[in-house]
């Protein structure tokens, strides 16, 4: 009688254990759904941020489609990420709503700067929504090395984003007159980018290699910014900044690909149409 019981505590207690770790992997799927929804939106984002800038820097061209494509995808994302967020992220989502809203409807008016810094401030919005995802991901999970791990390579991704930003303004006031002092800021700028990535690049499990990195830093070297001509040092300016951008954003995926894989949650690969592999060529004039 003694073992019968046992037998049937045991085999509950394994039931009931199975039971809680389908249930445990069932919401962090749930909560990644939503990291893949976001992961999808910045992706979207900084694609039609690129959009934006070329057609602001055409504003004589005719027949430019000012609607795009991709805004009737971010519309559509958005509102499938606000109905599926839990109660406690609606009020976040909300304001990303809003605040996309008005990006979206407001960007032909905008300056070239203010149309980066809307799309830049948009982006860093789902960026938090996705670090608020995994962290409590994790802390669920009870992954805590984990954990500590993520919250180790989080804020220098946020630092490799801002100094994106900075390297980006400095561009913009980039003059031949001033060519000495403006060179040794953006190669500034460029060195800690350079920094920075190679920091996420030695923390991760499956990152570019230093050499790929030095590469890189290696295309800013050949830039003439002697030469008196603005437009073209401008473009070649922006255009290494863009590969910055994908290398940076690269590098962030790859960490989300690691959690992903600690928490046994599926985490499909970017779309094979990336940002990297559609860059406009950009007219700074």
């Amino acid at each position: 009688m003694l073992f019968l019981m046992l037998s049937i505590a045991l085999t509950a207690g394994i039931g009931f254990y199975f039971y809680r770790n389908k249930q445990n992997n069932s919401r962090l799927q749930q909560q990644f759904n939503q990291v893949i929804g976001l992961r999808q939106l910045i992706h979207l984002l900084r694609f039609h941020r690129r959009k934006t800038h070329w057609v602001l820097s055409h504003p004589h061209t005719e027949n430019h489609d000012k609607a795009l494509n991709e805004s009737l995808a971010i519309q559509s994302l958005i509102k499938t990420l606000l109905s599926q967020a839990d109660l406690a992220h609606k009020p976040m989502y909300r304001i990303l709503m809003k605040r996309i809203t008005v990006l979206l409807d407001e960007w032909p008016h905008y300056s070239l700067r203010r149309n980066q810094v809307c799309h830049g401030k948009t982006i860093r919005h789902v960026m938090y929504l996705i670090d608020d995802t995994i962290t409590q991901s994790l802390l669920c999970a009870e992954k805590d090395p984990q954990f500590k791990h993520y919250q180790t390579i989080w804020p220098i991704v946020l630092n490799a984003i801002d100094s994106l930003s900075r390297f980006r303004y400095s561009i913009e006031n980039y003059r031949p007159k001033l060519v000495n002092n403006h060179q040794r800021e953006l190669a500034l700028h460029a060195n800690i980018i350079n920094r920075r990535m190679k920091q996420i690049a030695h923390l991760n499990h499956r990152a570019i290699s230093h050499l790929q990195l030095d590469e890189l830093r290696a295309e800013f070297d050949v830039i003439p910014l002697q030469d008196n001509d603005l437009t073209n040092n401008k473009e070649r300016l922006y255009q290494y900044s863009l590969k910055l951008s994908d290398t940076i954003y690269l590098l962030f995926d790859m960490v989300l690909v690691d959690i992903a894989e600690e928490l046994s949650v599926h985490l499909p690969p970017i779309p094979n149409k990336s940002v990297q592999n559609t860059v406009i060529k950009l007219n700074t004039n």
